[in-house]
């Protein structure tokens, strides 16, 4: 499976100039923890709740003059629509991400993939291959009791 046929639309995208503030109440409005963060149409961070709380209010800053850009996760490590699904949570364990930006080869942001999204895909893939074990299985069975031979 890949990333493509599992990733979200994305409507939370803003640019790297605006307040923490302003970030924050969007992502309220938009009941998300991330904002992912464009400057001049490049995607350039991403802006989660964590670095919110740990680097504006743990840190004492102004969260209504302080800007996103300013304490935004970067750089954004992202993955393209074909990257296989194993691989994309592969490469979030290993940077302890919880989100991939999805891009096309032009560059274009063509979505996010989740760690949610992503464990709901490789649950379905392990059901389909458990199934598909125990319909071999079955016709191993009737075979063998039938005795007769599985090829000509």
């Amino acid at each position: 499976m890949r990333v493509g046929e599992i990733m979200l639309r994305v409507n939370n995208v803003v640019d790297a100039g605006i307040t923490v503030r302003e970030a924050a109440i969007l992502m309220d409005r938009l009941d998300t923890g991330y904002l992912l963060v464009k400057s001049e149409d490049k995607l350039v961070g991403i802006f989660t709740e964590r670095d919110a709380v740990r680097r504006v209010l743990a840190t004492g800053l102004d969260h209504t003059r302080t800007k996103v850009a300013d304490v935004m996760s970067f750089p954004v490590i992202g993955v393209s629509p074909d990257t296989s699904v194993e691989d994309a949570v592969v490469l979030m364990a290993m940077h302890g991400f919880r989100r991939l930006p999805v891009v096309s080869k032009e560059g274009r942001l063509e979505g996010v993939v989740t760690i949610t999204e992503a464990a709901r895909a490789l649950a379905s893939m392990q059901k389909t291959v458990e199934e598909l074990f125990q319909h071999l299985l079955r016709v191993v069975k009737t075979d063998e009791e039938t005795k007769k031979p599985m090829y000509d």
